[in-house]
């Protein structure tokens, strides 16, 4: 086995390099590979243009499942940096369950690789750290979050089949199918839209079913079937943590003319849980509950078998929260924008101080400071902000500070006499300048956690 393997090994790491060089180089790499193999305990594998390094934790524990998100691209490596390198360099941040290096015909590598760690946080951190790191003098990597999909597009099916006929078909010619995505048409319920979506247990099994699905040769119910992956969902991978915090479901394929209303009633009569707010656009929804843990109770009971959501054919599962890029690109610009307004008014009142300035009088003068303030009131900006997104109301409170003799004013935002948030500003000259500063505070810090947890919805 050893022998297969190394032989195996010189033909991948021949390059386009003279014998005796391509002999000695490739000795002397092999070498090294199975030292690699020898003190670590992974195992090593060649097949379909890559070369496999596996922990024994994959190929000795058959019940090992792989987290999604676990897995990172690394880039513009040297076409001369192998595992025995890369492997220490990737466990620096944590430990490596598998490491696919991509080689070419001739056997050298072609510049990229893929690391699976346990879960997503650490392969989040590993991006963090390692992209851009410069590997060799004047050689940078670059590492990002690998895109692990798992679903296929099956265009041209026939429009009278339903989930049930499509996973029984399907599973006739692939393995490793965990989902039917079949969506119906708006004009007539009773068909689909001449698309499904097939989801399988890895990207290892989807790529599979991919390379057996031929163009050409696929038909079913004698209907020629186009098979091609499905594009990734837009936006930033989520990682477990963030979706472990999120309190609103996603539901889709509701009928265009059914209203809102109608939706909140059917999913309140259902579960018993009452829904929070819910925002209808087109043919899908979101669902806004109280706590993580209502919110988890409405899926499993809209998700079990005979539940409406079945037998409406609708589908029903987390939200996903919006892009970090996303959220920090609106708030740049709501920002922009109120900046922007604020010059543009203050210049105005500017030229107009400045033709009353010989002639102002004292009214003038405190008329215009007023109107100064209402260009930016956060104190007002604040209480719409409360109101109008959260349904509730914010109490301001002044003190004097003992020792800095200054003010300090503390906000509380209250939902149903409920305390919901709170802040507790530094000390200024006036109680209106604290109250001003803390409630600008307290505005971005809400609308930074609205942001960053909050539920992406329809632009």
């Amino acid at each position: 086995m050893k022998a297969v393997k190394i032989n195996a090994m010189k033909d991948s790491l021949n390059g386009s390099i003279s014998p005796a060089e391509s002999v000695d180089r490739s000795d002397h790499i092999t070498v090294r590979l199975l030292d690699l193999v020898k003190n670590s305990g992974y195992d090593m594998i060649q097949e379909n243009g890559q070369r496999r390094m596996r922990a024994p934790e994959l190929f000795r524990e058959t019940q090992w499942e792989r987290a999604k998100g676990a897995e990172i691209f690394l880039g513009r490596l040297p076409r001369d940096c192998f595992e025995d390198e890369l492997l220490p360099l990737l466990e620096r941040v944590g430990r490596v369950f598998e490491l696919r290096l991509m080689l070419d015909f001739s056997g050298s590598t072609r510049g990229y690789a893929f690391a699976l760690y346990e879960n997503s946080r650490i392969a989040r951190r590993a991006c963090e750290i390692l992209d851009g790191l410069e590997i060799r003098p004047g050689r940078r990597i670059g590492v990002v979050k690998s895109i692990d999909n798992c679903r296929l597009f099956f265009g041209g099916v026939p429009k009278d089949k339903n989930k049930e006929e499509f996973l029984e078909e399907l599973s006739k010619i692939v393995d490793g199918i965990t989902d039917v995505y079949v969506y119906p048409s708006s004009q007539n319920r009773k068909l689909n839209r001449g698309f499904i979506f097939v989801e399988f247990k890895d990207h290892k099994s989807a790529a599979m079913a991919r390379r057996q699905l031929v163009p050409g040769r696929v038909v079913l119910w004698d209907h020629e079937v186009a098979v091609d992956w499905a594009d990734p969902e837009p936006g930033d991978l989520v990682d477990t943590e963030i979706m472990d915090t999120v309190t609103t479901l996603f539901v889709r394929n509701l009928c265009l003319e059914t209203p809102q209303q109608v939706v909140r009633e059917i999913f309140q009569q259902s579960t018993g849980i009452p829904v929070m707010k819910i925002k209808k656009i087109n043919h899908f929804a979101f669902l806004h509950y109280e706590n993580r843990e209502q919110a988890r109770r409405a899926l499993e009971m809209m998700n079990k078998s005979g539940s409406v959501a079945e037998k409406s054919n609708w589908e029903v599962r987390w939200a996903k929260p919006i892009s970090s890029v996303k959220a920090q690109e609106r708030q740049r610009c709501i920002n922009d924008a109120i900046a922007t307004s604020a010059r543009r008014k203050q210049k105005s009142l500017a030229k107009r101080v400045s033709r009353r300035s010989r002639n102002s009088t004292s009214e003038t003068k405190i008329a215009v400071k007023n109107e100064l303030v209402d260009i930016l009131d956060y104190k007002k900006i604040l209480e719409n902000y409360t109101r109008n997104k959260f349904s509730g109301e914010c109490r301001f409170q002044c003190y004097q500070c003992p020792y800095t003799f200054g003010c300090r004013c503390e906000i509380t935002l209250c939902r149903d006499n409920k305390l919901f948030f709170q802040l507790q500003g530094s000390s200024f000259s006036t109680p209106d300048e604290a109250i001003a500063r803390t409630s600008r505070l307290a505005y971005e810090k809400l609308r930074n956690m609205t942001s960053n947890s909050g539920i992406k919805e329809a632009v």
